[in-house]
Order: C-alpha cells, then sequence, then structure tokens
C-alpha cells in the first residue's frame, strides 16, 4: 500500500487523499488553472521530491505516492504565485519564514496569503508583511494592490484550510466524500450528476432528484468537462 507524501497532523487527518495525476487535473480545471502556468503530473512529482510542498526532500518519491488536502492546497497556491510572477526563490523564502514563524508544516495551506510586485505577503501581528523579505513590515495602502489567494476556507480551531471552491458552485473538503468535488453546500459529488446527464437523464430530472438547482447541475457538468479536457 502506497504511503502519501505528508501526513497531514490536523482535524482531518487521514481523509481527502489525492493520486498527483487526479490533484494536477483539480488544479488545471479550477479557475486560476488556464492561466499560463500549466501544471502537469511531473511538476507536482518535482515539487515533492524538491520539498517545496512539506518541506522535506525526497528522491524517493514513486508514481503510487498520495496527497493530503494540505497537499493539494499547497500545490493550488504556488500555481496562482507561480502564474502572478512570483519567482521559486521568492516561494521558496516565503515558505521558509512561514514555517520558521507559524510552526506550521504547510504554511501555504494555513495563512491568508496576497501577493504583488513578485513579493508574498501575509497579515501579521504587526500587519501585512512581506514573507520573502524576512518579515518585512508592508505599507497598508499596498493591500488594496495585491492579488488575493482566495477561494478557501480555513477552521477557526487548526487554522488549516478546510474547503476549496476551484469553480463557482464546487467544493472539495476533506471531511466530505473523501474530498471529493462536490456541489456546495452537499455532499453529492459532481461526477454523480455528470454521470446521470450523460448517462442520458435530463438536468431538470437530476435536480428535482437531488432537491437542488439546475444550475448546480450545470455547474457540475462545467466542472467534470473541465476535467476531462485535462
Amino acid at each position: 500500500m502506497a504511503l502519501t507524501a505528508s501526513i497531514p497532523q490536523t482535524e482531518h487527518a487521514g481523509s481527502g487523499i489525492y493520486e498527483v495525476p487526479e490533484a494536477a487535473r483539480y488544479i488545471k480545471a479550477s479557475s486560476a488553472g488556464n492561466a499560463l502556468y500549466a501544471v502537469k503530473s511531473h511538476n507536482l512529482y518535482r515539487w515533492l521530491r524538491r520539498g517545496v510542498v512539506a518541506g522535506t526532500k525526497s528522491q524517493g518519491v514513486t508514481r503510487d505516492v498520495f496527497l493530503s488536502f494540505e497537499d493539494l492546497i499547497s500545490m493550488r497556491v504556488i500555481v496562482v504565485l507561480r502564474n502572478a510572477g512570483v519567482s521559486w526563490s521568492s516561494i521558496d523564502q516565503a515558505q521558509r519564514w512561514l514555517r520558521e514563524k507559524t510552526g506550521m508544516q504547510w504554511p501555504f495551506a494555513t495563512e491568508v496569503l496576497w501577493t504583488g510586485q513578485g513579493e508574498i505577503f501575509t497579515a501579521w501581528s504587526a500587519g501585512l508583511v512581506a514573507t520573502g523579505r524576512h518579515g518585512q513590515i508592508a505599507l497598508s495602502l499596498l493591500q488594496e494592490h495585491l492579488l488575493p489567494i482566495k477561494d478557501m476556507t480555513f477552521s477557526k480551531t487548526s487554522q488549516v484550510a478546510i474547503s476549496w471552491e476551484p469553480l463557482h458552485g464546487i467544493v472539495l473538503e476533506p471531511q466530505i466524500q473523501f474530498g471529493a468535488p462536490c456541489i456546495k453546500g452537499t455532499r453529492i459529488p459532481t461526477r454523480t450528476l455528470f454521470g446521470m446527464v450523460e448517462a442520458g437523464d435530463s438536468k431538470e430530472w437530476v435536480a428535482k432528484a437531488f432537491g437542488i438547482s439546475q444550475e448546480a447541475v450545470q455547474a457540475a457538468c462545467d466542472w467534470e468537462t473541465r476535467l476531462q479536457a485535462n
């Protein structure tokens, strides 16, 4: 049995486990995945070997490795940062600084971040700080010109990301359906709805059968179509 790339020590440990190609498809199919930096499976394997995600380098990463939800979120954040023009050196510096200050193994899955001008920023007790500059305080006026890395919600107790909305109306939550994409606010996997529509059921009938809107069924179909394209 394959081991996970990193074993999450969080309130949802053991749930939300993903294969690397699956994680790559989710990230690429997300609303932030169509920009210039097109992530593929080999990118994620390389990040794991470099220790970019969990902080520990490993040349023993194999094709049957699994990812935790924290790994997935960290990789998703890295893609957003690369799309925004942030260099690898800045990403590495930011993660080292955040790990040291927070004690968290996956700081990109625990901290609210912004990016701009090639820098990575986070909210700290002293205010907005540049993580790649060892916590240098930034001007508060700068925040309105920064790109927020959003579409995630965080636990109020552990600070770890507990959901990700890769596309409007589609959510991944590690405690629901083992982290599979579902319709927001429900436990209904998108693949279930899409499979019924593909089998010939009308979207109106599927919506009534599950007590959801036709827009939700359409969102599931849109998401699954994007996944198939990747």
